[in-house]
């Protein structure tokens, strides 16, 4: 008969200063490992998981991204005629003609901060299905706009600062902000929208940067992607919209791996140092495994035991950290020129809760495994 559950939890009461530091230092641990690996997830998923499957971005055939491309009007007239395009009720082609802007904001006292515009019509919120009006009204002509979810980070303001009814300044116009929106989590919540005429308007632009395409058929995407990016008599290339994303995401791999690697620094130290915390725990009760030995208890109960209680030490820590860093989901974060949330997910849970058993199962292990190998004599001598 191996030695009793009961009897780990006596030692866990009677080294109570011990294991609620040791606890403490493995919550630690744990919430830390979330929320940095919650991080990376949540870059991750914020550039790689826009775009509708059904969707095509028409962009000038010699501009790397949308800043950069110059669909002109006629080509854009060209486009409006494809065939394998979505139509509403009335007929009409769910295409939307946009036209984007890095440019510098002023919000009252905060100056010349970096700003997405985007000049769109009202065709928009059909063709990217995902943008979702949560507050306020929809962009209009005169100079009204409506700011994503998360375009107070990526401008570094305060939320209030682009509240329904506030005024901000660029290109030398003042624009009232009209209403906020929801992309879900898209690459469009740190945009600014505003009315396309008024964007062409006030940067002085014959063209369009880019036009977004809903197609009847998703299985039209490839299709229509190789056509238009064959022919001769329209100057543009087409990408899938997710595809297009996915490649933006590439620009941020560096910001990823540096992520990633921060996550797996703070694990590995926390892993270090509660394996350290917890061999020194175990093997200052050498004594005590010799003792077990002398009662007749066997090497694999005795080791079983010493897990068992370093198990029970690490997960209420554990659970106690993962709870902490549920704080952080939903809090967004700046990078680059946008802005994502981190999202305490399951997986992000989940590796907490493996780093911490980690730290409780390797930091128990040797120690125990020492105890029971020498030879009882010594044992009980060791100091």
């Amino acid at each position: 008969m191996g030695l009793p559950l009961s009897y780990s939890f006596r030692n866990l009461l009677r080294r109570k200063v011990r294991t609620g530091l040791t606890m403490l230092a493995v919550a630690l641990v744990a919430a830390i490992s979330v929320v940095m690996f919650a991080f990376s997830a949540g870059l991750i998923r914020a550039a790689r998981n826009s775009g509708s499957p059904d969707n095509i971005i028409v962009i000038d055939r010699k501009a790397a991204n949308q800043g950069f491309s110059k669909v002109s009007e006629r080509d854009y007239a060209l486009l409006q005629s494809l065939p394998q395009i979505k139509r509403d009720a009335q007929g009409n082609p769910l295409i939307s003609p946009e036209a984007v802007q890095q440019t510098r904001v002023t919000l009252g006292e905060h100056k010349n901060r970096p700003g997405t515009i985007r000049g769109a019509t009202p065709r928009v919120f059909e063709v990217a299905t995902t943008l979702r009006l949560t507050q306020g009204e929809r962009f209009a002509p005169g100079r009204k706009v409506m700011v994503g979810e998360l375009a107070h980070t990526a401008m570094g303001v305060p939320t209030e600062a682009l509240a329904p009814g506030a005024t901000l300044e660029f290109q030398n116009e003042t624009w009232t902000v009209a209403g906020k929106f929801s992309a879900g989590g898209t690459a469009l919540d740190s945009e600014i929208l505003a009315d396309l005429g008024d964007v062409m308007a006030v940067y002085v632009r014959d063209s369009y940067s880019t036009a977004l395409i809903k197609l009847e058929r998703e299985s039209d995407v490839p299709l229509l992607i190789h056509a238009l990016n064959n022919r001769n008599d329209i100057q543009v290339k087409a990408i899938g919209e997710v595809e297009y994303y996915r490649g933006l995401s590439e620009g941020y791999e560096r910001i990823i791996f540096l992520a990633v690697g921060m996550a797996l620094i703070a694990a590995v130290g926390g892993l270090v140092s509660g394996m350290n915390t917890m061999y020194a725990s175990v093997l200052g009760r050498i004594r005590e495994i010799a003792t077990l030995k002398v009662m007749g208890f066997r090497r694999p109960q005795i080791i079983r035991s010493f897990v068992a209680e370093s198990v029970f030490i690490v997960l209420p820590g554990a659970l106690a950290g993962c709870a902490v860093a549920t704080l952080a989901d939903g809090l967004a974060t700046k990078f680059s020129s946008g802005a994502f949330e981190i999202r305490v997910d399951l997986w992000a849970l989940g590796t907490g809760v493996a780093v911490a058993l980690l730290i409780g199962v390797a930091g128990a292990l040797p120690p125990a495994i020492k105890g029971t190998r020498m030879k009882t004599t010594d044992a009980l001598q060791y100091a």
